[in-house]
């Protein structure tokens, strides 16, 4: 395993220990009773459920035990994000309480703000987990004038985020594929990470075999997000090649001599891959000047490099809008445009909140999503 990844990897186990190191010392004090005391060793077996199922994960062949314990603490990490914003509130109110008017919070009442709020808690995951599995189709249309084109108008289906995995299996890949197949498209693209951390996961639910079955007369096309290089990106290269998937890594194709697609290395490259991702402008430099120009690009960022090159359309994903609130607030500074249509000069970027689901399977202010872009090339007058 690379080192850098192995340094990655270290650093978000580590959040993930201070994290529920902080939740622990908030919960521990309130189960002084002989019952309460039971629930410790619980809570901490299922604090270690997720890093502890994915560790076994890499090194031994996912049996039924080790998606038990990935699924309990896939779900513990929802769980996990409000337990954490529930005893930050608590230490503010604390905080403030000694400052002011406020009431002090006593163990007694401690104790039942937490009993109500993991009750909602859990209503909470619930309808998330429901709302992750509802895709919705989010339909785009634009137009493109252009010198005789070979052909008027393309059907084009992306799908982002989908983390084929533990929870994304092999049912939910062919209902995914049912309803790319049921929008009749001219051409498929797959806009990064469509493996979730494993190449041996993704070939367990077949995901090569379902994807031979989508009808895309012009192709599949595919652009390597953050997880493929976490999964090995020569190899998910090699992969998804066997299921008929073109991964375009800082290249151009042109499309029925109409148009000119650009498939984006990942920022990711420029971490842990071998060689750094290549500017927009040089990948263009061979390229066709009077063609509109399509660009697949998981992270959104640097967008000015794509208005810059006068691209007509540019689609992303990898926000997931945040996947559960609030963290879609977080997301909404980290980028420019985390979720929606954004135009910026004459260039239209969709940023896409994705298919599937990182980490708890669980959608909360969020919908899954299947874009379905309708071109029309209109010939110049």
């Amino acid at each position: 395993m690379d080192l850098r990844l192995i340094i990655l990897l270290g650093i978000v186990l580590l959040i993930y220990v201070l994290t529920n190191y902080y939740i622990y010392i908030h919960i521990a004090p309130l189960c002084l009773s002989p019952r309460g005391k039971i629930l410790i060793p619980l809570l901490l077996l299922i604090m270690a459920a997720y890093p502890v199922g994915r560790i076994l994960q890499a090194f031994i062949s996912p049996g039924i035990t080790i998606k038990i314990i990935i699924a309990a603490g896939s779900y513990y990490l929802a769980f996990m994000a409000y337990a954490f914003f529930l005893v930050l509130f608590m230490d503010i109110y604390r905080l403030l309480s000694s400052f002011s008017f406020l009431p002090l919070l006593g163990t007694t009442l401690q104790a039942q703000i937490w009993k109500v709020s993991i009750c909602l808690i859990i209503v909470l995951i619930s309808f998330g987990s429901l709302n992750a599995r509802k895709a919705q189709v989010v339909t785009l249309s634009l137009e493109m004038p252009l010198g005789n084109p070979a052909i008027d108008s393309l059907c084009a289906v992306a799908v982002s985020d989908i983390h084929v995995g533990p929870f994304i299996n092999s049912s939910r890949i062919r209902g995914l594929v049912d309803k790319i197949n049921g929008l009749s498209p001219d051409i498929v693209f797959l806009v990064g990470d469509i493996v979730d951390e494993s190449i041996s996961a993704a070939a367990e639910e077949g995901l090569t075999e379902e994807l031979k079955r989508i009808k895309a007369p012009l192709g599949i096309y595919a652009v390597p997000g953050n997880h493929e290089y976490y999964a090995g990106i020569e190899d998910v290269q090699k992969y998804l090649s066997r299921g008929g998937v073109r991964l375009l890594r800082d290249e151009f194709v042109v499309i029925k001599d109409s148009l000119i697609l650009v498939g984006r290395e990942d920022i990711m490259a420029n971490r842990l891959g071998e060689e750094k991702r290549r500017p927009l402008s040089e990948i263009l430099r061979e390229a066709p000047k009077n063609l509109p120009i399509i660009v697949l690009d998981h992270t959104p960022i640097n967008l000015e490099e794509a208005t810059s090159q006068g691209v007509a359309i540019q689609l992303s994903g990898h926000t997931h809008n945040g996947q559960m609130w609030p963290f879609n607030l977080i997301t909404r500074l980290i980028f420019e445009k985390s979720w929606g249509l954004l135009q910026k000069e004459n260039t239209l970027f969709y940023v896409s909140c994705g298919y599937g689901t990182w980490g708890p399977p669980v959608r909360i202010g969020s919908t899954p999503e299947i874009i379905l872009l309708n071109l029309t090339l209109n010939v110049l007058e």
